[in-house]
């Protein structure tokens, strides 16, 4: 009797493609570790090169640390730096060789390893006030740690995230601190003893003043509105006309409302004080021309030169969002409107606008933000009669009788508003996009 031995089955279909797959992503993901790998091991020669270094100077490794320079020429200064960067040089090689090798664990290990390295750099800034060093260790241990999570998406955000981290968020919580210090005679800050005496002072009135403080607050809010309000009624039509234009006269009108932004806004401001000054283009014009009046009209420090001054400057972050929206607007949308007997009113109100409010929400932030913050305007047009919170924030830091400590309260304050401001924005769109 003959016994028949059926071939061993072969691997096909869709188990093949599995596992074609699980390699082509086995094989991606070992990319990613291999870069990480020669940053650790590129982090490990920096350390023995700063090592050597160490030696050539005059106070040996020790001078490298972040201690008094009375400690650093100590010897056993010299022995923790040596063991320090011998010992950081040995765990990257090591993490960078296992990561390269793709050894298992290698990249829990280096996440933690990088994570560790981005505290480092934090404790390091903090210990030395040396900003470059700190940046550029965090810098590359923050890159370590985003390669090993392996996410394509995250690698490509990491430049802007740095960015911020470095200029926005760091900055922000020097402020933070600074506002609960005391501001000296010297015009530094004391940090010794924390307190929100600084914020407590913004609410407390001023002699005779009153509430001097909050009404600055009160007054930079009301213009801020009222410069947004102005900037919607001028944009919103002249933003609707500029949509219905031809293409090649839409392109031609967006050059016009942009050329603006080629000059600096203090120059633009300058020169509306050249046509507005006693001596200026109009009274010469009303005055030596016309011969309608007998002395020149007082254009210059009133609440009418700044507001305009502010519209003109900010007038182009309300046309362009408003622009952007009008122009992608359907029009069949209103012209059905009209076929069910909506008057041209019904139809604005009803379909219009409530498609439009994303550009009106956009414009108002754009147009909201900056205003509030403005201090060139007020001291070129308002002639510094209209002290507003940009006018506070220069005086405190850059006046030579200024407290930094209570500019950087009001800072803090200014900020929150501007990120109230944003919140709203958002919060608002998301209701647009669901609707």
């Amino acid at each position: 009797m003959t016994t028949v031995v059926s071939p061993r089955p072969s691997r096909t279909g869709a188990g093949a493609l599995t596992a074609i797959s699980q390699n082509a992503i086995r094989a991606y993901n070992l990319r990613y570790d291999r870069m990480a790998g020669l940053l650790s091991l590129a982090s490990a020669v920096t350390w023995l090169l700063l090592l050597i270094a160490g030696w050539s100077q005059p106070g040996g490794p020790g001078a490298i640390l972040p201690i008094e320079p009375e400690l650093r020429t100590m010897p056993e200064a010299g022995h923790v730096a040596v063991a320090a960067l011998l010992g950081l040089a040995l765990v990257d090689g090591a993490v960078g060789a296992a990561l390269l090798r793709g050894v298992r664990g290698a990249r829990t290990t280096g996440r933690i390893r990088a994570a560790l390295g981005v505290g480092l750099a934090i404790l390091y800034l903090l210990a030395s006030r040396n900003f470059m060093i700190a940046l550029a260790i965090g810098a590359v241990q923050g890159l370590i740690l985003v390669l090993l999570t392996r996410n394509a998406g995250l690698l490509l955000v990491y430049p802007g995230m740095l960015f911020l981290v470095v200029f926005f968020v760091l900055p922000l919580f020097s402020i933070l601190a600074y506002s609960m210090g005391q501001g000296t005679t010297l015009g530094t800050v004391d940090m010794s003893t924390p307190s929100l005496e600084n914020y407590t002072r913004i609410l407390e009135p001023v002699g005779r003043s009153g509430l001097v403080y909050v009404n600055i607050i009160l007054r930079t809010l009301w213009i801020a509105f009222l410069n947004t309000v102005i900037c919607l009624l001028i944009a919103y039509p002249f933003a609707f006309w500029m949509a219905r234009q031809p293409e090649r006269m839409r392109n031609t009108l967006i050059l016009l409302v942009m050329i603006p932004f080629w000059t600096n806004l203090l120059v633009r401001t300058y020169a509306w004080l050249v046509i507005l000054r006693g001596d200026g283009l109009i009274n010469n014009l009303l005055v030596d021309v016309l011969g309608v009046i007998d002395k020149p009209l007082e254009l210059t420090n009133t609440p009418g030169a700044l507001m305009l001054g502010l519209v003109y400057g900010y007038l182009p972050y309300m046309i362009l969002p408003l622009y952007n929206t009008i122009e992608r607007l359907d029009g069949r949308l209103t012209e059905a409107a009209s076929d069910l007997y909506a008057r041209p009113a019904q139809a604005f109100w009803r379909i219009t606008l409530p498609l439009t409010l994303p550009g009106i929400v956009a414009g108002s932030i754009l147009v909201f933000i900056p205003s509030v913050g403005t201090y060139v305007v007020t001291n070129v047009l308002g002639g510094g009669k209209y002290f507003l919170i940009g006018n506070l924030l220069e005086q405190q830091f850059l006046g030579s009788s200024g407290n930094k400590a209570f500019g950087a309260a009001f800072g803090v304050v200014l900020t929150v508003l501007m990120l109230i401001a944003t919140l709203f924005y958002f919060r608002l769109g998301r209701k647009e996009a669901h609707a």
